[in-house]
């Protein structure tokens, strides 16, 4: 990291501002080649300033300046605020180019950061989806996560582990010393605590998926239920063709929307039926295939019709499927038989409050103390957690069985290599110092 680095922090196009970060050991130097007017560098202040290359002026800028290692990268960082022309903005980049700084890759700033220990991995994972997040428990989420809620927790389950290995590999490593192995149930059991941390962990990817992801819902029923009414109603603009005359959906129209804290993948399907319509037959066929992908099922009935007079019949779910069956139109009135379902009426907006909790109620489950934290774990960090889980589950089992501690030893090593992986941390000489330390061998 010996080497310059600048990048527009602002997205591409036409604004009325654009932010330049200038990363590294060279970046007031080259700044102050583009300066007539001296700047003075005192941390977190700014300056009004014009930048020139040899005689043509640039831009009338905004500098500000972080001195390392109190900076977001702990280098020496300057940022420029220009005019949000692209082309005055890559013009600033190619004086720069043109002095000795290097165009930044993709998250290089953010790498910079973890390198230089200003933020775990699973902050800098944070920045990312705090930027990409769409609604505001994402953004809950991803702000818990950026202030380091879940690398404290990880970094607890290291300090126990630590703990652990320290004290077994002393008995193992200096017998002389007569250090008492606590391989029984008091070993045993603070092996278990770490083991339930991490499934309480664990429990909250399910719920990490949705949320990044998205929840591909599809909206299945008879023809002329209505489907693409609610369609319309859920992502608010009139995307799907809406008429009386039953098969006017052909095809599967998808689009992604917010309801609530979630994000959905919505698929306005074709009615069900039996059809000599070539075209209308495929649509139906395209529509049982988004049913069978979609993770949220919204089964909408007439809601003035019995079920056995729908004309279709909801096939089995697959594990993976929830179910929402709803009682549409109901300004036209209600069936007795579904009375008990959700009734809406997307004429009137009557019921569509009530949709946004319902699928927020079958996303979250009922384990309201676990889905009201934001704290979600992402697929990387759940590979690692499931690693050291089964790790912890070989530890567990080596001292219910009293196997030599060696291999208990084995086992919690790969439990501290795995929880370390989490926030970008595998250095097991950190057992080392902690044996010494605590122990005092040698003294």
């Amino acid at each position: 990291m010996a080497d310059t680095i600048i990048a527009a922090a602002t997205p591409p196009g036409i604004g009325a501002l654009a932010v330049l970060r200038i990363s590294g050991p060279e970046a007031t130097r080259l700044t102050d080649a583009l300066l007539r007017q001296a700047v003075p560098w005192q941390p977190q202040h700014t300056y009004h300033r014009e930048l020139f290359t040899g005689e043509t002026l640039l831009d009338e800028v905004i500098i500000a300046y972080w001195r390392a290692p109190r900076s977001f990268t702990g280098e020496e960082v300057v940022e420029i605020t220009c005019h949000g022309n692209p082309f005055l903005v890559e013009r600033i980049t190619a004086a720069y180019l043109a002095r000795g700084a290097r165009r930044a890759a993709p998250g290089e700033f953010t790498q910079r950061a973890f390198l230089n220990g200003k933020l775990d991995l699973t902050q800098a994972e944070a920045i990312a989806d705090l930027i990409e997040a769409a609604t505001d428990r994402e953004i809950r989420g991803a702000q818990a996560m950026l202030g380091g809620r879940l690398g404290e927790r990880i970094q607890k389950l290291r300090g126990e582990l630590i703990d652990l290995l320290a004290h077994l590999e002393a008995h193992i490593d200096f017998p002389e010393e007569d250090i008492a192995p606590e391989t029984g149930d008091a070993f045993l059991a603070s092996v278990n605590r770490v083991r339930a941390e991490v499934d309480r962990l664990l429990a909250t990817a399910p719920l990490g998926r949705i949320l990044r992801q998205g929840v591909v819902t599809a909206i299945v029923g008879a023809p002329n239920v209505g489907k693409s009414s609610l369609f319309n109603a859920l992502v608010r603009e009139n995307r799907a063709i809406v008429s009386p005359t039953a098969g006017t959906t052909r095809d599967v129209i998808e689009t992604e929307c917010r309801v609530g804290d979630f994000r959905l993948r919505l698929l306005d399907t074709a009615g069900q039926r039996e059809t000599g319509d070539a075209i209308e037959a495929e649509g139906v066929r395209r529509a049982a295939e988004a049913a069978e992908r979609a993770e949220l099922i919204l089964h909408l009935l007439d809601g003035a019709v019995p079920p056995e007079r729908q004309g279709f019949i909801l096939p089995p779910l697959q594990a993976h499927q929830r179910l929402i069956p709803i009682a549409g139109k109901s300004d036209l009135g209600i069936a007795p038989e579904n009375s008990a379902l959700l009734s809406l009426s997307t004429r009137t907006g009557e019921g569509l409050d009530a949709l946004t909790r319902k699928i927020e109620e079958t996303l979250l489950g009922t384990d309201r103390a676990a889905t009201d934290d934001p704290l979600t774990v992402n697929n990387r960090q759940e590979t690692a957690l499931q690693s050291a889980r089964k790790a912890l589950s070989e530890a567990a089992q080596a001292l219910e069985q009293a196997l030599p501690p060696e291999l208990t030893s084995l086992a919690l090593r790969e439990a501290l290599r795995a929880v370390g992986e989490v926030v970008g941390q595998t250095d097991n000489e950190e057992v080392l110092d902690a044996l010494f330390k605590k122990f005092c061998i040698g003294k």
